[in-house]
């Protein structure tokens, strides 16, 4: 990691483009505890997806209304079919349904973007703050080069390949400090207060809407003086999971990626090059477990 080498970091010092994109999660919404909330078909899903859906809506109009001339999102959640897209503005576009990463896509972010922002997102497996995991159920850690990050490092690594900034965080408190570890004086939105793994102080959904409004028009209309976060590549992606089915089909198909029991090891020349091989492992997994499921 060389967060002060300026061959791999640079700061933004003016307004190259006015094109935003937003990845965006339900974890770190306000009034969120539980994943039962966040879990389609829930009893409790829809309520949380209001939520959701108002916090969304607050930033998206913030940036248009700060200047933004293009937004587009990615759905993180779940299997990506939580965005209401009868109720966004006009030309905003969504990326649902998850489709994978790859070494040339990075799910829609590209280097014409002015700036990435995070909504929703929460801290990684292990910090035990309010719904803290690293994507899914599986993983136990992640570590990019030996740091161990969550997906706030890994999505803000990917746009770094890019060489976007991360310009904006939007989440609980212990998501917006991992965030500001990474990328110093990025601006954020605290939802709520983490106070532990299943609880947390919720703010008014009013005052997070007013919040993300403004945060998002301000951002748009000048970017923070903040520094891309890149990895200098080759990039090692040390993937940890906890015991289970996923895992050993894993590691039966990938047998000579483990350097530990638990611990799959890629290489890459970037972490978007690393991230896409594992997404197709993972589609890999699913597949076969589904298929010995119906066996």
């Amino acid at each position: 990691w060389h967060p002060g080498r300026a061959d791999h970091v640079r700061a933004i010092p003016h307004m190259p483009s006015r094109k935003f994109h937003i990845r965006t999660d339900m974890e770190g919404v306000s009034g969120v505890v539980n994943l039962h909330q966040v879990t389609p078909g829930s009893d409790e899903y829809q309520q949380a997806r209001e939520w959701y859906m108002a916090e969304l809506l607050a930033l998206v109009e913030g940036l248009l209304e700060g200047g933004a001339t293009d937004v587009s999102i990615y759905d993180e959640h779940w299997f990506g079919r939580n965005v209401d897209v009868a109720r966004l503005p006009a030309g905003v576009r969504v990326l649902a349904g998850k489709p994978p990463y790859r070494a040339d896509w990075a799910g829609g972010l590209d280097r014409t973007h002015a700036g990435m922002i995070l909504h929703g997102l929460h801290s990684m497996a292990g910090t035990g703050e309010v719904l803290c995991h690293t994507y899914e159920p599986d993983f136990a850690a992640i570590a990019l080069n030996g740091r161990q990050v969550g997906e706030i490092g890994v999505e803000t690594a990917i746009a770094g390949d890019a060489g976007v900034p991360l310009v904006l965080v939007c989440a609980d408190s212990a998501g917006l400090a991992e965030a500001r570890a990474l990328v110093p004086g990025v601006p954020g939105v605290v939802t709520k207060i983490s106070q532990s793994a299943t609880g947390a102080e919720c703010r008014a959904l009013v005052d997070v809407v007013r919040d993300l409004r403004e945060a998002g028009r301000q951002v748009a209309a000048a970017l923070p003086p903040v520094a891309v976060f890149a990895v200098r590549g080759p990039v090692r992606l040390d993937c940890t999971f906890v015991e289970g089915a996923y895992l050993d089909v894993l590691r039966e198909r990938q047998a000579g990626s483990f350097v530990r029991r638990d611990t799959l090891r890629l290489t890459a020349p970037t972490v978007t090059a690393a991230w896409a091989d594992y997404w197709q492992m993972k589609l890999a997994v699913q597949a076969e477990l589904a298929r010995r499921a119906r066996a």
